[in-house]
């Protein structure tokens, strides 16, 4: 993993423990959905030691943070969409350690499948 790689993957954590205070600030009912969104974004560091599968998880976390973002824009989740974009850029920084076609194929039209259902079943 490359030191820009692991440098835009620490500003989407960073991003996201901002967006979590900023969220605990305006809503200590939904605090417990904004410090599980900020954990997710931290889970790629905990795989630093292999580099295709950290740019594997930051493009599904960053996806899922999108995705996450749109969804729950309603309740404030907006706050992550920054970290989510943060994290999809780390994953294809680095030339040598992208997740692949197949990944990078699938993994943004499952999160578009999931807004959508989301939003057609929506009230």
């Amino acid at each position: 993993m490359s030191a820009r790689q692991r440098a835009w993957a620490v500003a989407g954590v960073v991003a996201a423990v901002g967006a979590a205070v900023l969220g605990l600030l305006l809503s200590l009912f939904l605090a417990g959905l904004f410090v599980v969104s900020a954990a997710a974004a931290a889970v790629p560091h905990l795989l630093r030691e292999q580099p295709k599968v950290f740019a594997r998880a930051c493009l599904v976390i960053g996806t899922g943070l999108l995705a996450w973002g749109l969804i729950g824009a309603i309740i404030g989740m907006f706050l992550f969409l920054p970290a989510g974009l943060l994290l999809l850029v780390a994953a294809f920084v680095d030339a040598g350690n992208r997740p692949g076609a197949w990944w990078a194929v699938t993994v943004p039209l499952a999160g578009a499948a999931a807004f959508a259902f989301v939003v057609l079943l929506g009230p």
